[in-house]
């Protein structure tokens, strides 16, 4: 009998052999699933159930009532195995490049400004990309191997990199305004728009707060924010509370998943396709 293998929130990461889920498919070969409303099969119908980058996009009783899905599906002496952003390894890196820093290191200097990136901008940012994506298409020139030693090779997708005229790689330079010209021409439109629609200067500015923090709002909850992290002993915890057991970390090379390196999914190449991970791998009993 085949085994049957579930990628839960694939993106762009999938292969045929497995059933591969996400809530905005990018391949016909995904099905178009939200994992909120459990997951589409029976009870002990799947062998392995496998999630990268998943979980700390869930709020925490989600990632509880998901995992209780993967055990109601998986057979005994089913594997889940889940990859997400290792809160240690990047609390550790932070707390070295900043004393590196501290001590005048320049090179250090650069990649605080990204650790501090990878550490909070998922957490905090209330619009696409958020703050890191900007670094990586304006700043990225000189910790570019940096960057993709932290988050791997899919970092080149984000970098915006042009050839200077001696041939080395530059980063696009952003527009530069003066302050004075911007909140000049921002207040010629709401000037602009009170004539118009007759409201008061105050009106219109709380009106405008209020779509702003609907906008805010939705965007949290579109599913790009990070809504928690974990590290090995939390993850660990969430594992064996929802009722899995033998559970341990390993590494990206390894799985209890029967051929799982043949299916490339955390490594391509011979190379970790998320770095920055923490892999952990369950039973059931």
């Amino acid at each position: 009998m085949q085994s049957v293998l579930v990628n839960i929130g694939c993106g762009a990461t999938w292969h045929p052999s497995w059933t591969n889920l996400d809530v905005r498919p990018l391949d016909p070969c995904v099905r178009s699933w939200d994992v909120s409303h459990g997951l589409p099969f029976g009870n002990e119908e799947v062998d392995a159930c496998y999630a990268s980058h998943l979980l700390e996009h869930l709020a925490p009783d989600q990632a509880e009532v998901l995992m209780a899905e993967c055990l109601r599906v998986l057979r005994r002496g089913g594997v889940i195995r889940l990859a997400v952003p290792d809160l240690e390894a990047i609390t550790r890196e932070y707390l070295r490049v900043l004393g590196q820093a501290e001590s005048g290191d320049q090179a250090a200097v650069e990649q605080y400004r990204w650790i501090m990136l990878e550490l909070l901008d998922q957490l905090v940012r209330d619009s696409s990309g958020g703050e890191m994506e900007q670094y990586l298409r304006t700043h990225a020139r000189v910790t570019a191997d940096y960057v993709m030693a932290r988050i791997g090779p899919e970092a080149m997708h984000h970098m915006d990199l042009e050839r200077t005229p001696n041939g080395s790689v530059g980063p696009c330079e952003p527009p530069r305004f003066g302050v004075r010209s911007m909140i000049s021409a921002v207040a010629r439109k709401i000037r602009a728009a009170c004539f118009s629609t007759g409201w008061s200067v105050r009106s219109l500015l709380m009106a405008i707060g209020e779509q702003e923090a609907l906008r805010v709002g939705q965007f949290r909850l579109s599913g790009e924010c990070h809504r928690w992290m974990y590290d090995r002993f939390s993850l660990r915890q969430l594992l064996e509370q929802c009722g899995f057991s033998e559970v341990r970390t390993c590494s990206a090379f390894e799985s209890r998943i029967d051929g799982f390196a043949s299916f490339r999914l955390d490594v391509v190449q011979g190379r970790v396709r998320k770095p920055d991970s923490l892999f952990m791998e369950g039973l059931k009993p």
